[in-house]
């Protein structure tokens, strides 16, 4: 009789364990925990503007970073071989590049730069030595842990590079989880997809002569009651000037939202949100911008102006809101490219802010070029006054051009008088803090110097463009107006701004817009009726394109910032003094 040996019951898991311990030490000499670390980098940036960047724009910085990271685990792993100092030094300096804008505005950096001679001393040269002395002080930090290590008994019995891996092991884990648990709740924001615009036929032939239309936003350009009340300026000559050109000017002008991104989709769908505060609102989730930009892509105005031959010009701004991507025809001012053989990215502001704060952006900026051939190449990095006087001239351009074959729709989102203030009065690099602070100046006359010089540029391009393009149509229509200063504290989910709680000066400082239109051949009092963001283009299309849409009572509602911005509230009897149409209640 054969006696059969019994099975141990510890050798599965010793056998697991083995093959984890096998796993775990090839994988320790790769550059995974170096790649591990700069994407909980990467997903910690995310996380903390998940309310309105998409998860896909990590993407390219992880690619890149992945790569450098890479490169500088397996560079140190030639000199000093796998172990703790090639984890140490390339874990260090990664994190080095990764944050190398901070690392070189240090004062001991800054005083070795000094060094350099003037003409050798480019961004790119720069970075270059900062990045080697990053990684001389990285390898020799890597060399004395490993020494230090080898050294002690007790140091050895930590285990100290089993610990690093550990670590950085979890906090990667840690933050997958954190981005998931996100993602979940974000989901349906994320994909939301707004329904088609459904309109009645046009009710009359539509005339062959398409106008051009310009819709012109001047971010936060608040009033003139509120200019008058709030800072004491009188904005006569501009509104005396607009009306001189043929505009009518819409007294005591409100938006319908507080903030750009409601208020400028409202615009453009010609409708109130109702749908989006059904959908979204009076939850415990996590609101997200996501619906507001999907909306943008491909707002209803839009759709309709394009099934009449319409082409899209956007003029977009220096924020990602109106300027990634949106489905226009031309985009002469989209900043931010990444180019690569075949392939041209423009960067959102998420990765355009992480890579211009690490060392990528001197040497993307340099560029890649092997004889002829471009390899890689970052430009249009226009700051915000840059951005402002590539949208004046392309704004010149386009109705310099004269008729085209099709009409055409242009959308400039112009930041300004928007933060930072970029501009004095006379269109200068002012001198004090541009931010919204009173340093160097009070604010409000920060924002008043920047206002005066806008006010000439508007009537500069107002000028023009009835010059070259008389039969156009012209919509100047801001967004929003300026922030009280109980505006400027830290937000947090417990601690945000409520434009329904602010007094009514402050409330109407902040919904009041300028607003001032030009419509060739429309009577003057249709466009004297006209008293609500939502109902410009619906006049519009009925006027020049035979529909028949009815007009919407003007609304006025308010939301928190960021954290609630689909739960609105009522204000337009606070706000205006006079009594909301009861529909307002549905919209």
């Amino acid at each position: 009789m054969v006696k059969l040996l019994r099975k141990d019951k510890n050798a599965f898991p010793i056998s697991l364990k083995n093959g984890l311990q096998r796993l775990a030490y090839r994988l320790s000499r790769t550059s995974l925990p170096e790649v591990m670390f700069v994407a909980t980098l990467i997903l910690v940036r995310w996380y903390q503007n998940s309310d309105f960047q998409y998860p896909s724009e990590i993407f390219l910085p992880l690619i890149l970073f992945s790569i450098l990271a890479s490169a500088v685990y397996y560079g140190y792993k030639s000199i000093f071989g796998p172990g703790l100092a090639a984890h140490g030094a390339a874990l260090l300096l990664s994190y080095g590049l990764y944050s190398y804008g901070h690392i070189a505005n240090y004062g001991y950096v800054q005083q070795i730069l000094a060094i350099i001679p003037d003409g050798l001393a480019t961004p790119f040269t720069k970075s270059l030595i900062v990045a080697t002395l990053m990684a001389v002080f990285s390898g020799l930090v890597g060399w004395m842990a490993e020494r230090l290590s080898l050294k002690y008994r007790s140091l050895q019995a930590l285990q100290p590079l089993k610990v690093v891996l550990f670590a950085v092991a979890f906090l990667f884990a840690l933050q997958l989880v954190r981005v998931g648990n996100r993602l979940a709740q974000i989901d349906s924001q994320v994909g939301y997809r707004p329904p088609a615009p459904v309109l009645p036929a046009p009710a009359t032939p539509v005339n062959s002569q398409k106008p051009d239309i310009y819709y012109l936003v001047f971010d936060r350009y608040t009033n003139v009651e509120s200019l008058k009340a709030i800072y004491g300026f009188d904005n006569s000559p501009l509104m005396d000037f607009l009306k001189q050109q043929g505009f009518t000017n819409r007294k005591e002008a409100y938006s319908n939202y507080p903030y750009t991104m409601p208020s400028i989709v409202s615009t453009l769908s010609m409708d109130y949100l109702g749908g989006l505060e059904t959908k979204f609102g009076h939850t415990s989730k996590w609101q997200t911008g996501f619906p507001y930009r999907n909306i943008l892509k491909n707002p209803p105005l839009l759709k309709i102006l394009k099934s009449n031959g319409y082409s899209y010009n956007l003029l977009s701004s220096w924020s990602d809101y109106s300027r990634i991507g949106i489905k226009a025809d031309n985009r002469p001012t989209q900043s931010f490219r990444l180019s690569v053989p075949g392939k041209e990215f423009y960067l959102s502001d998420l990765e355009r802010d992480i890579l211009n704060k690490s060392i990528f952006s001197p040497w993307l900026k340099k560029g890649l070029t092997v004889g002829s051939k471009k390899i890689i190449k970052y430009d249009l990095d226009r700051n915000p006054g840059e951005n402002f006087e590539a949208q004046m001239e392309a704004l010149r351009g386009l109705s310099a051009d004269g008729p085209q074959s099709k009409p055409q729709f242009t959308f400039a989102h112009i930041l300004a008088p928007h933060d930072p203030y970029v501009f004095d009065q006379n269109g200068n690099t002012p001198t004090y803090d541009p931010n919204r602070t009173d340093n160097g100046l009070d604010e409000k006359q920060k924002y008043l110097n920047e206002l005066v010089y806008i006010n000439k540029r508007i009537m500069e391009l107002v000028a023009h463009i009835r010059s070259t393009s008389p039969d156009s149509v012209v919509v100047i229509q801001s967004d929003e107006g300026s922030y009280p200063k109980q505006f400027r504290h830290e937000l947090s989910a417990s601690n945000y701004y409520d434009p329904a709680k602010l007094p009514v000066a402050q409330m109407r400082q902040k919904m009041g817009i300028l607003a001032s239109y030009y419509l060739p051949g429309v009577e003057k009092q249709k466009l004297e009726k006209l008293d609500s963001s939502t109902n410009t283009f619906r006049l519009v299309l009925n006027e020049y394109l035979g529909y028949d849409l009815p007009m919407l009572p003007a609304c006025h509602y308010a939301s928190g910032n960021k954290f609630v911005i689909y739960d609105f509230t009522l204000i337009t009897e606070k706000l205006t003094g006079r009594a909301a149409s009861p529909a307002c209640q549905q919209l």
